[in-house]
C-alpha cells in the first residue's frame, strides 16, 4: 500500500507527465500482430523474430558501451544495438530529440529525473515487478535513488557504479611530513593541519606543493550533501535546501582552504602547471590532499610520475557527527517515451544488471557497476592501487546517500560550480549567493510541475 507521500508524489508525476508516458507503455506491452499467411518463417516453421533496433545513446564509455551492446546482440540475435556517444550535450540532446517526437529508444545518463519530470521517459516498475533478471536487493540502495522521480522507478542504475567522494593523498609527501596514516584526517580542522604540513610556499608567496586542493569532486553540491548531513534536494517535498546553514558552512569551509595561500596564488599554482609534460598538479606530485572519485586510482595509475604512491580514504565529515560520508555516484539506464520498441529496449535494461555484461564493460572499459554480486566476483588483487577503497566505501561508509532526484541537477551543479568559485575568490558573500541559488532553482522547479 502507498504511503500518503507516495500517494502525493504519484499526483504530482501524472501532473507533471499527463497520462503520455503510461499510454505508450500500455502501447508497448499490448500483444503483437499475428503474422500472416507469407510471413517469413524459420526452418522449424515457426514464424522468424522480428528484426528490431534499438537506437542507444549515452554520456561516455566508449568501446566498453559498445562492447556491452555487442554482447547483448550475440543473446537477442533479432535486435540490433545502435550506440551512439553524445558526450555533455546528452540531456539536451535527447530532450531535443523528445520534443521532436523522434527520441532514441534508449539513453544512459547520470540520473533519471532531468528526463523524467518532463515526461521523456517510461516508468520501469511493473517491468522491474514481472522480471526475473533483475534483484533490486543486489543493487546498493543508494544506487536507486537516481533512478527516482515522483515515487517512481524510471531505469536502472548501469555501466558506472562506485562512488564520487574520496580524498586522496600522496603518500610521499605524507610521508616526508611525518604525518601519521593511521590517525588520518576526521574534520576539517585536522584537514587544515596537515594541509598546513604539506604545503610549501616559498619566499615571495608562490605555491611550490599546495597541501589541499579543495576543489575536485567537492564542487558537486551531492558531494557537500553528504558531507554536510544536509540534502540539497529532498526528491519526497520537492524543495531545495540551500538557503541553510549546512550549505552556508560548506562554502566557508571551502574558502578556508582557498584562503590558506590566497586564490589568486592556487590559480597561479595550476596554471603554472598547463603545458608541462604532466599537466596536472596532482599527477605530478605537487598536491598533498585531494578528493576524486572511482576513475582517480586510475587515472592516477596511467598519469601520474612513476615513483608516486597514493592513498584514499573518506573525506571529513562536516556535520560533526564522526560519520564516514560517501557518494554513490552511478549511471542509469533509461527507456524514452515515445520509443517504439520498448519490449525490446526493457530486455536491454534486464541485460544490464547482470554479471555477464558487467563483466564484458569492465574487460573493455574499466567500468565497475556497482551490483553486490560484480562487485564480489572482481578480483581485488588486479585492481588499480587505491580503488579497493571505492568499491568497499558503498558498504564501510557511515552515511552513503545517493544521487539527488532533482529534474534540475545538471543546472544546480553548474550553478553551484560557480558560486563555489565567486565565494574562493571573495566576489560573493556565501548567504547572498546560496539565496539567490535557492530563488532561481526553486523557480525552475516550478516550470518542471507546472508543465
Amino acid at each position: 500500500m502507498r504511503t500518503q507521500e507516495q500517494r502525493l508524489s504519484r499526483r504530482t508525476f501524472l501532473k507533471v507527465t499527463g497520462m503520455g508516458v503510461t499510454i505508450a507503455a500500455a502501447a508497448a506491452c499490448a500483444p503483437a500482430a499475428a503474422p500472416q499467411a507469407g510471413d517469413d518463417e524459420t526452418v522449424s516453421g515457426q514464424p522468424a523474430a522480428e528484426q528490431i533496433d534499438l537506437d542507444y545513446w549515452y554520456i561516455w564509455g566508449g568501446e566498453g558501451q559498445v562492447a556491452g551492446c555487442d554482447l547483448f546482440t550475440e543473446h537477442n540475435p533479432h535486435i540490433t544495438m545502435h550506440p551512439l556517444t553524445a558526450g555533455g550535450v546528452i540531456l539536451d540532446k535527447t530532450l531535443a530529440a523528445f520534443a521532436a517526437g523522434d527520441p532514441p529508444d534508449l539513453v544512459d545518463l547520470i540520473l533519471c529525473a532531468p528526463l523524467a519530470g518532463r515526461g521523456a521517459l517510461i516508468a520501469v516498475d511493473d517491468y522491474i515487478e514481472s522480471s526475473s533478471v533483475v534483484d533490486l536487493e543486489n543493487y546498493q540502495s543508494a544506487h536507486l535513488e537516481a533512478v527516482n522521480w515522483a515515487g517512481e522507478r524510471w531505469g536502472l542504475p548501469a555501466n558506472e557504479g562506485l562512488g564520487w567522494l574520496g580524498l586522496a593523498r600522496n603518500r610521499n609527501l605524507v610521508q616526508e611530513a611525518g604525518l601519521d596514516e593511521d590517525a588520518l584526517p576526521t574534520d576539517f580542522d585536522e584537514l587544515h593541519a596537515w594541509a598546513g604540513a604539506l604545503e610549501e610556499i616559498d619566499d615571495d608567496g608562490n605555491v611550490q606543493v599546495l597541501g589541499m586542493d579543495i576543489r575536485g569532486i567537492l564542487t558537486y553540491p551531492d558531494c557537500w550533501s553528504v558531507v554536510m548531513g544536509k540534502r540539497y534536494f529532498d526528491g519526497e517535498t520537492f524543495e531545495y535546501n540551500f538557503d541553510s546553514d549546512e550549505f552556508a558552512e560548506a562554502l566557508q569551509i571551502s574558502k578556508s582552504f582557498y584562503d590558506r595561500v590566497g586564490a589568486e596564488k592556487i590559480a597561479e599554482f595550476k596554471a603554472a602547471q598547463e603545458g608541462q609534460p604532466i599537466p596536472s598538479p596532482s599527477a605530478a606530485g605537487k598536491v598533498g590532499l585531494f578528493t576524486g572519485g572511482s576513475w582517480t586510482p586510475g587515472s592516477l595509475a596511467l598519469n601520474a610520475r612513476e615513483d608516486l604512491e597514493f592513498g584514499f580514504s573518506f573525506v571529513p565529515d562536516g556535520a560533526g557527527e564522526g560519520k564516514s560520508p560517501f557518494f554513490a555516484g552511478t549511471h542509469t539506464a533509461m527507456i524514452l517515451n515515445g520509443s517504439e520498441n520498448v519490449d525490446a529496449a526493457w530486455q536491454f535494461l534486464e541485460f544490464t544488471s547482470t554479471d555477464e555484461y558487467n563483466r564484458r564493460v569492465y574487460d573493455v572499459s574499466g567500468f565497475i557497476m556497482g551490483t553486490k554480486s560484480f562487485i564480489e566476483s572482481l578480483d581485488m588483487s588486479s585492481l588499480y592501487p587505491g580503488l579497493d577503497f571505492y568499491t568497499s566505501g558503498l558498504s564501510e561508509g557511515t552515511r552513503v546517500w545517493g544521487i539527488a532526484s532533482d529534474p534540475n541537477w545538471y543546472l544546480a551543479w553548474d550553478e553551484f560550480l560557480a558560486l563555489e568559485e565567486e565565494v574562493g575568490f571573495g566576489t560573493t558573500d556565501p548567504g547572498e549567493g546560496l539565496q539567490i541559488l535557492q530563488e532561481k532553482l526553486t523557480t525552475e522547479l516550478a516550470k518542471v510541475l507546472d508543465a
